[in-house]
């Protein structure tokens, strides 16, 4: 079979893959027929005025990399600085010599919403050059350890319950447990983040990338939820079970187009060369290099013409240079309005960057802050409980708390501990099964300046007034217990289990929160977190001040007891 043959054929097998009918599984949700940009997917449609759409063409001319070619104005430039693609270290451990083929010659067939560009699916491709290529990439090989087999259904538990399904397709037809069977489980309305990789990764290279996500995407895209072995392995396990596909027999032969492909050493060498030559270094890291990428040096951004119908925009591959994303009418016109205004967008405020931070890492998927975003409606059911008793606190107990002036809540040490990953930061939600993932360091560090400067009170004043001491912690202890304000009722206070709600422990209190916002919540807790269900029972004056700084106490003595 000749190379152009060979590759017919493989294009036959993808075609039949992508209108074969599948059963309902993750891994198959229909993807859409365009590059899939979560940040814009959800906040932003046709329906959008220009000026808002074009907020959303920035978000477009990042994430998908726009700027790793053009370069945008220099007060833009902070936040328009690209991504990082997908770590190649080790590519041809994880897909077959084919798979890298195709992905090199035209992405969008094996995965239609890929946010990679084609740049040989002109009508000029040089097949000899995709070949080098196919070879320098095969040689990238790194040992994936040989993992026990996975748990199916534990897997399909375990994805429904952790928070997979926030981002990804929940299976159509599964049904929690605990749903009454006569709740009718809503289908998502919001496009998932696709899986169609999972498809052709070997099980084992798929728990390695469960396992280790940021290493494979150092974007952020997939986040760390510090899995256990047995944790990826069972998501590994469910993620490859979807039904075979069974292939017409003249079709059949595509698939064994890998079987005795050896690598060329002066392709390899070749293909090296071509991959910074073709600008694949402007968004990938070269393997085997100081991972520095290799800025491209097209127009700036403020010369292009956002009134093209060619370069980038065109409907089809044209060829030599220019890459093809096969963008949709809705993401034109938002990348277009945003080219418009490029010279006269000013910088974003810090509000402006902690938003902007938050759709990149799609952190909205989960969390909600000043009204934008959190778990759609049709998805809470995949959030899981971890207890009974969680069940009683409704969605305060099973999804991702609300971050509205979360930097006012938290204290700098903990939200470093929460934000990186620290050993020390635990889990003070034990009652849900949601975790916070980690992201890389670079990723999360903007926001632990941030987030304070946006969120504390420019007049904060510091709570309490200095009680400490055995009688002030004596009378905290009576008030936060069943005789006094009936804290113990919904929190636990260090040893001291709660008796009705499994809430968060109040003894880590003073490690977690800021004194002044312990005080503000206690004293006006609906009007601090919105629905919060938390009783009003303090008068904001000296005697009310006076019992908030003797809790206070109580719970610095506990806190500094379990310390040591």
């Amino acid at each position: 079979m000749t190379s152009t043959q060979k590759f017919t054929s493989l294009l036959a097998f993808f075609a039949v893959f992508w209108n074969c009918e599948l059963e309902a599984h993750p891994a198959h949700a229909k993807p859409v027929n365009y590059p899939y940009v979560v940040g814009f997917e959800r906040f932003h449609s046709s329906l959008d005025d220009d000026e808002y759409l074009a907020r959303g063409g920035l978000i477009l001319l990042n994430e998908l990399n726009c700027v790793a070619c053009h370069a945008p104005p220099e007060p833009l430039a902070p936040y328009l600085n690209g991504v990082v693609a997908t770590d190649l270290e080790g590519v041809a451990s994880r897909l077959s010599p084919v798979n890298i083929e195709i992905m090199i010659r035209n992405p969008r067939f094996m995965k239609k919403d890929t946010v990679m560009p084609s740049l040989f699916a002109g009508p000029d491709r040089d097949l000899e050059e995709v070949e080098a290529l196919k070879h320098f990439l095969s040689s990238l090989k790194t040992d994936i350890p040989s993992y026990e087999v996975g748990d199916i259904e534990a897997g399909r538990a375990f994805y429904h319950r952790v928070g997979c399904a926030a981002c990804h397709a929940p299976e159509v037809g599964y049904r929690p447990p605990g749903v009454p069977e006569n709740a009718e489980i809503e289908l998502a309305g919001l496009p998932s983040v696709p899986m169609n990789l999972a498809d052709l990764y070997h099980i084992d290279a798929v728990a390695h990338f469960l396992l280790h996500p940021n290493k494979h995407r150092p974007s952020g895209r997939m986040p760390d939820f510090n899995l256990t072995e047995k944790e990826a392995t069972d998501l590994a396990a469910y993620l490859k079970a979807g039904p075979d596909l069974v292939l017409p027999e003249n079709l059949s032969a595509a698939l064994g187009a890998s079987e005795g492909f050896e690598i060329d050493p002066v392709l390899v060498e070749k293909g090296k060369a071509l991959f910074s030559q073709k600008s694949c270094s402007a968004c990938h890291e070269t393997p085997g290099t100081d991972h520095s990428l290799e800025k491209g040096k097209a127009l700036a951004m403020a010369d292009l013409d956002p009134d093209s119908e060619g370069g980038c925009f065109s409907e089809r591959p044209l060829g030599g240079p220019v890459p093809f994303y096969g963008l949709d009418v809705v993401q034109k016109r938002a990348i277009a309005e945003a080219l418009r205004r490029i010279d006269v967008t000013k910088p974003f405020d810090t509000a402006g960057e902690i938003d902007w931070r938050m759709k990149r890492l799609n952190c909205y998927a989960c969390h909600e802050r000043d009204g934008i975003g959190g778990a759609e409606t049709a998805r809470e059911v995949y959030f899981g409980f971890q207890t009974e008793e969680a069940k009683k606190m409704g969605l305060w107990g099973n999804l991702p708390p609300m971050l509205d002036r979360v930097g006012a809540r938290l204290t700098d040490s903990w939200l470093e501990k929460v934000m990186t990953g620290h050993p020390d930061r635990g889990s003070v939600r034990n009652y849900m099964m949601a975790r916070m993932p980690l992201y890389s360091a670079e990723k999360v560090q903007p926001f632990l300046t941030q987030l304070p400067e946006v969120d504390l009170p420019k007049d904060v004043e510091k709570g309490g007034l200095g009680l400490f001491g055995g009688r002030s912690a004596e009378l905290g202890h009576h008030l936060l217990g069943a005789e006094g304000k009936q804290c113990i009722s919904c929190h636990d206070i260090g040893s001291e289990k709660a008796t009705e709600w499994p809430g968060i422990d109040l003894a880590i209190a003073p490690d977690r929160l800021r004194r002044s916002y312990f005080d503000r919540l206690l004293l006006k807790p609906q009007e601090t977190i919105r629905s919060i269900p938390m009783p009003d029972q303090f008068e904001d004056n000296k005697e009310s001040r006076k019992e908030l700084d003797a809790m206070w106490s109580y719970l610095k003595q506990i806190n500094s007891k379990e310390e040591n």
